[in-house]
């Protein structure tokens, strides 16, 4: 009882900085785990950035309309080019020559699918009675791409379609009755009609 009472302010002391020692390992152990989720919270911040930084830098190309087996069989009008190709890109309607503001495509009068060849919003969808079934969409640059004489229409007003998208099917129609089975393909920037063969291939954003 002597010796316990002799030793007991050393026991406490020892008791006391077991205490301490333990306190300050509990701190440190919360502090390690804040730090390693800020360190995780940092980690997942750049990812996001990373993320966001390919989505922005991510940019389309315009794709013809039609499968690559489908050919062109009127060209776009062009003053530049030789007299083949421009007698190539007249329309002849109510006995007159009309210079051809698209591109047509036809598969030996078969009907064949027609995609969007870029991502946008359906603005324009009517059944003209001259021209066929009319799909234009529209992007937020102004570009826009008309696809005329389908016989189907697969896409609604005023909607969103993706690039690559079914459009509908080619048809036929009156302004045009000498290509038969048919989709002529249009290409417009801020109202001014472009020569499609010119830009398929291109990054949309280069189209002025």
């Amino acid at each position: 009882m002597k010796t316990f009472k002799k030793y007991r302010k050393y026991l406490i002391l020892v008791v006391l900085l077991i205490m301490f020692l333990g306190g300050i390992g509990i701190i440190q152990n919360a502090i390690d785990q804040k730090s390693g989720f800020e360190d995780e919270s940092v980690v997942k911040v750049e990812q996001n950035k990373d993320k966001e930084k390919t989505k922005v830098e991510t940019v389309e190309v315009l794709k013809s309309p039609v499968n690559d087996s489908i050919g062109i069989v009127r060209y776009f009008y062009n003053v530049d080019d030789d007299a083949s190709k421009q007698e190539q890109s007249l329309i002849l309607f109510e006995d007159v020559y009309r210079p051809n503001l698209g591109v047509d495509y036809a598969d030996s009068n078969k009907n064949f699918d027609v995609f969007a060849a870029m991502s946008g919003t359906v603005t324009k969808k009517t059944n003209d009675p001259v021209l066929g079934w009319i799909v234009t969409v529209t992007n937020e640059d102004k570009l826009s791409t008309t696809y005329q004489s389908l016989s189907k229409v697969n896409v609604e007003l005023n909607k969103k379609v993706k690039q690559g998208d079914k459009i509908g099917v080619s048809g036929t129609n009156i302004y045009e009755a000498d290509l038969k089975n048919h989709l002529h393909f249009i290409v417009e920037k801020n109202e001014k009609i472009l020569n499609p063969e010119k830009y398929i291939g291109k990054e949309i954003n280069t189209i002025k």
